[in-house]
Parts: C-alpha cells; sequence; structure tokens
C-alpha cells in the first residue's frame, strides 16, 4: 500500500506558522506517519494539485494500491484527484457545513465525502455527526492521532513520580510574570496631569489688586443653517443614497458572485455617466500645459547586493517554577479555547495563595495580538497572591518535555474541541488534568484522570462562514466549576500524594488503549483493507 500524505504547513515552516489555523494538522500527519510507515510506503508531497496524480499513476503501472491522506478540512481537500483521496480531519461542533457560500462546492462537506466516498475523523463525536449527515452506512473511521510511544522517555523519566517543588526552565522568547509587573486595577485608569511652572522663585511675586470683572456679554445666536434647496439634482442623491444602502445591506450578499461583481461594475460606469448629465464634472480645472521634456538621469552602477541578515535569536530566559503548576497550551486568537475563563477562575480560586502558577504557553508569533489583552485582564483581577507565567516562545523537543515534567496538572477550557493533542501528551506522561468532557474529549476524559467541567450546549457559527450566520452548537462551560476543579486539584496536590499518584497512573492507563500506535495501526489496516475489498467487489 502506498501513502501519500500532505499538510498545509511542513516541517520547514511550522515554527513560523504557530497560531495559524490548521497548524496543529502538521502535528497529526507526523504521529501517523510513523503508523502508516509500518503499512506501507509513505511519501510526503507539498503541492498535491501536481504531485499526487503522477505518483498515483506510476504506482498503478507496478500494480499497486495507492491512496491519498489529506490533513486538512474537507473544505480545503482536493476533490477532482485520479487518485482515492481521503480527508483526515477534525471538527468541533454538533453538524458538518451542509450549505454553499463563496461558489465553491467544498463548503458543503456532504459534496466533498460523496467525491471521497470514506472519511477519517480524529475523534467518534466527528464520526458521529458524519453519518448524521451521511447515512449510517457511509464509512467513516474515528481514530486519535497516535502519540503514545512518542513519549516513552519523558514518561519513564517522570511519569510514575511526583512533580518536583521547583524546575527551571531555559527559554528562547519573552516571558510575561505577573509577579514582576506590579499589576494595579489603577493603572487602567488615565489620569490627568497639570502642567508644572517651568522654575519655581524662591519668593512669591507680589499681590495684585484683582481686575475688575467685565459685565458678561451674551453670545450672538448661531446662524440657523441654510435648507438645502430639494431641485432634481438632491433628490436624485438622496434616492441613490438610500438605494446604494438598501443593496448593500439586504440583497448584495445574496446574488452570486459573478453577478454582484457586475452589479458593481455596471454601478460604476453608470455613476460616471449620472454625474456628467447632471453637471458634477463641469467645474473640471483646465488641462496643464505640457511640461518640458526632463533629462534622463545618469543610470547609476548596480551596487552588488548585500547577503541577507539573518533574523536575531530571541533571548534566552531563564524561567523557576515553585508550588503547585497548571499548564495550558493554546492559540490566544481562537477563541475556542477560552482562556479568559482559565485565568479568571484561576485568580480568583487563588487570590490568597501563593505556591501557586498557572503557565499558559502562547503558540502565536506576534506577541502585540495579545499583550494588551493579558496585561489588561491580569489588571482587573489584581490584587492576588497567584502566580500566572505567559511563555511567548517555541519551545523545542526537550523544553517541552521538560515543561511537562515539571507540570502539576494540564488545564482546558475549550468550548469545543477536535482532539486537543496538549491534553493527550501531557496524560501519556502521567499528568492529570481539569478539562470539560464533551466533542473530541468525550472519548478519554473520565474522573479517573481528571477533573471534569460541567458544560452545556449554547448556539454558534461555523468558524470558517464568512456569514456568521447560527447553524451548529458548541459547549460553554460552567465558570464555577472551573474553580472548583482548581481547588480541588490543589488539596489533593497539597494534601494526598497518593491519589495523585493514582490519578496520574490511570491517565498513562487511558493513553495507553486509546492512542498506542498498535491499536491505531490495527484501526487503520481494517479500514482500507475493507475499502480495497469493496472497490474490487
Amino acid at each position: 500500500m502506498n501513502f501519500i500524505l500532505y499538510s498545509d504547513i511542513g516541517e520547514n515552516t511550522i515554527n513560523k506558522s504557530l497560531g495559524l489555523p490548521e497548524y496543529s494538522y502538521y502535528f497529526v500527519l507526523k504521529a501517523f506517519r510513523t503508523v502508516l510507515q509500518e503499512l506501507g510506503t509513505v511519501t510526503v508531497v507539498r503541492h498535491p494539485e501536481t504531485e499526487v496524480d503522477p505518483l498515483f499513476d506510476a504506482c498503478r503501472a507496478r500494480g499497486e494500491e495507492c491512496v491519498f491522506l489529506s490533513f486538512s478540512p474537507p473544505n480545503k481537500t482536493l476533490i477532482d484527484l485520479r487518485c482515492p483521496t481521503v480527508s483526515v480531519f477534525a471538527w468541533e461542533y454538533s453538524n458538518i457545513p451542509d450549505e454553499l457560500w463563496d461558489e465553491d462546492v467544498r463548503n458543503d462537506w456532504r459534496i466533498v465525502f460523496g467525491r471521497h466516498g470514506r472519511a477519517i475523523t480524529l475523534s467518534s463525536y466527528t464520526a458521529r455527526i458524519v453519518r448524521e449527515a451521511m447515512g449510517p452506512g457511509f464509512p467513516v473511521l474515528a481514530v486519535p492521532a497516535p502519540l503514545w510511544e512518542q513519549f516513552a522517555e519523558p514518561r519513564a523519566r517522570f511519569g510514575s513520580s511526583l512533580p518536583p517543588g521547583q524546575s527551571r526552565l531555559q527559554v528562547r522568547g519573552t516571558v510575561i510574570d505577573s509577579h514582576v509587573l506590579g499589576l494595579s486595577a489603577d493603572g487602567l485608569i488615565a489620569h490627568v496631569v497639570f502642567p508644572q511652572a517651568a522654575e519655581e522663585l524662591d519668593e512669591a511675586p507680589p499681590q495684585l489688586p484683582p481686575e475688575p470683572v467685565p459685565e458678561p456679554v451674551a453670545p450672538p445666536a448661531p446662524p440657523v443653517p441654510a435648507v438645502p434647496a430639494k431641485n432634481l439634482r438632491y433628490r436624485l442623491a438622496v434616492t441613490k443614497r438610500h438605494l446604494l444602502t438598501w443593496y448593500r445591506e439586504a440583497l448584495r450578499d445574496l446574488l452570486p458572485l459573478w453577478l454582484a461583481r457586475a452589479v458593481a461594475l455596471g454601478g460604476r460606469g453608470g455613476n460616471t455617466v449620472a454625474r456628467a448629465v447632471l453637471g458634477y464634472e463641469s467645474r473640471t480645472l483646465p488641462p496643464l500645459p505640457p511640461s518640458a521634456p526632463q533629462p534622463a538621469p545618469p543610470v547609476a552602477a548596480v551596487a552588488p547586493t548585500a547577503a541577507v541578515a539573518p533574523e536575531p535569536q530571541e533571548p534566552e530566559v531563564s524561567v523557576v517554577l515553585e508550588g503547585v503548576v497548571y499548564t495550558s497550551i493554546l492559540s490566544p486568537k481562537d477563541g475556542r479555547k477560552n482562556w479568559f475563563d482559565m485565568v479568571t477562575a484561576f485568580c480568583w480560586t487563588f487570590r490568597e495563595v501563593e505556591d501557586v502558577t498557572l503557565v499558559l504557553k502562547m503558540n502565536e508569533r506576534d506577541l502585540s495580538l495579545y499583550h494588551n489583552t493579558l496585561l489588561t485582564l491580569l489588571s482587573q483581577l489584581a490584587p492576588f497572591k497567584c502566580r500566572v507565567l505567559t511563555l511567548h516562545a517555541y519551545l523545542d523537543d526537550a523544553t517541552y518535555e521538560e515543561l511537562i515534567g515539571a507540570t502539576s496538572f494540564y488545564v482546558n477550557t475549550s468550548l469545543c474541541e477536535g482532539l486537543c493533542l496538549p491534553l493527550m501528551e501531557f496524560m501519556s506522561c502521567g499528568r492529570p488534568v481539569i478539562a470539560p468532557r464533551h466533542t473530541a474529549m468525550e472519548d478519554y476524559i473520565d474522573e479517573g484522570a481528571a477533573f471534569i467541567i460541567k458544560s452545556s450546549l449554547e448556539h454558534n457559527v461555523w468558524p470558517h462562514d464568512p456569514r456568521d450566520l447560527f447553524r451548529t452548537l458548541r459547549y460553554r462551560l460552567d465558570w464555577e466549576s472551573i474553580c472548583n476543579g482548581y481547588a480541588e486539584s490543589y488539596q489533593i496536590a497539597k494534601q494526598q500524594p497518593e491519589k495523585y499518584l493514582a490519578m496520574g497512573r490511570h491517565a498513562i492507563a487511558r493513553m495507553q488503549s486509546y492512542s498506542a500506535g498498535a491499536v491505531v495501526k490495527e484501526q487503520l489496516r481494517e479500514f482500507f483493507q475493507q475499502a480495497a475489498v469493496e472497490e474490487q467487489s
């Protein structure tokens, strides 16, 4: 069997792609690649529209089977290839997109699945909603990313032991530490500072007698604004303005794209003609006289191109973590991650506790996109004795493993999840978690390894739908339940070490049965064998 793999973000660009939509598909592909290599030959492509079909033709000429696995959402997966194609995707909402917009048929995922004939999802929750749309007999496999073996070494180092009382991380990037910021809600108020005298005199100036106060003079009445004459030009202009507003607000988004463009071009041309007829273009300046020809400037010798200087490295910062450490890894721009509730519940629960830290590892290259928001939020919550530590840095594998080892609990407060790789990775290393049990997390979160956050459904939009129409559902979290999860976990970490270790062992066992390579490989083997039998029949 030949497997052709594709992800929009590759190994050479992942460091510059943190926080971008679908950036986590690279890590999913990386996890699946090892297992697929045990089932056949694996080829990774960067341009599937030109590379996949030639590879497929070569395999078919050799009499070998071939399938293209696109690690991307269905609306970004090709549907016109000769090679059999399967979308490997995560989805966290209550239904799949089943409407068209922007003249792209792939926005209706039913069309994509109908062309492909099968699909692979990363959770049983997603597989269930695909069958609801495509029918109970549609072949869809629910299989997680096989990451159990990837964390064998850190699991052996600290998977069965208590977190250390103190740890040190060396990171390259920016660290925002609430303990050194001097946070105060007063800092959010703009104070008016009056200018002072340039210099102070040693002696006060002599007091002069006060001048008589002049009689107040009533200000002149404001002129009455002139009412424009309601001539033909005025009435046509008002009509045009209201027609344009009605068209843009009530009609334009309902038209096909080609018709909307035609109306826009036609409107510009008609506007020019109308202005000429009504005399708007009659008051133009006379044309400028032709300027004298200027002599051509002398051609300067082309200087050799200087070598491009390499990007400066971020400074290395030493971070010390003490006490009970809670960690979360997220993109601050992704509203689904709901990190405001995570931070506010933490600061409120531990406002009088000093030996507790929340580490926020932000997956975002541009610090300015969330820096002010973070500082404002922390200032509004101040004063608090607990510590919030934000890491704006790319962590290599070794540093990431050290962060897992220093962590007491991983925290997830998402409104919906397609899989959540960091949550699974920390659990694979024996770290209990605080998380809701909804969407993809239904597959592996239970009370044996987690403090479960209560949640309930709410209306929402498909995240990539530019129309922002309420077509689906996601979950909202009980904020008090988040606070309870913090308080209960802290009490267990400080006073019940045996229960903490038992939760860690349960997390490891849960991940082994769920995401081990042997388990995932057997599921993939059966899925592709069944597809081959159906194609032959």
